[in-house]
């Protein structure tokens, strides 16, 4: 071989080269939490603009989304008024349980009553 004649030579993977490819091959689809729906059911002790107020310092919705949960709840008997992950649905209908009586009925002494409903998988 001449002296000035160039050789290529491999260089050897470094560990974190070999991790991070075989890293890649195993890769799986991130899991996804599961859905609930919070579903606030009607009565008849709490009045439009409680329902109103609520959603509002509850979901930070504004009078005009509120007005449709407090139509759908009064003509339907219930509405789903969110989907989230279950952690975060049920603070959400724990502070729609404990938000305390509409001021604007004297008769009311208790919030509103909300549930969760878990939401299909559509796989």
């Amino acid at each position: 071989m001449k002296e000035n004649q160039n050789v290529a030579v491999k260089k050897p993977k470094q560990k974190s080269e070999v991790d991070e490819k075989s890293r890649e091959n195993t890769k799986q689809e991130p899991k996804h939490l599961p859905m609930y729906r919070v579903i606030l059911w009607n009565d008849q002790d709490h009045t439009f603009e409680y329902v109103i107020k609520m959603m509002h310092r509850i979901f930070g919705y504004n009078k005009a989304q509120g007005m449709i949960i407090a139509t759908g709840v009064h003509t339907c008997g219930k509405i789903a008024v969110a989907t989230l992950p279950l952690e975060v649905a049920e603070l959400r209908r724990d502070q729609i349980r404990s938000f305390g009586p509409d001021p604007f009925l004297e008769e009311c002494v208790t919030s509103m009553y909300a549930t969760l409903e878990p939401v299909e998988d559509d796989k």
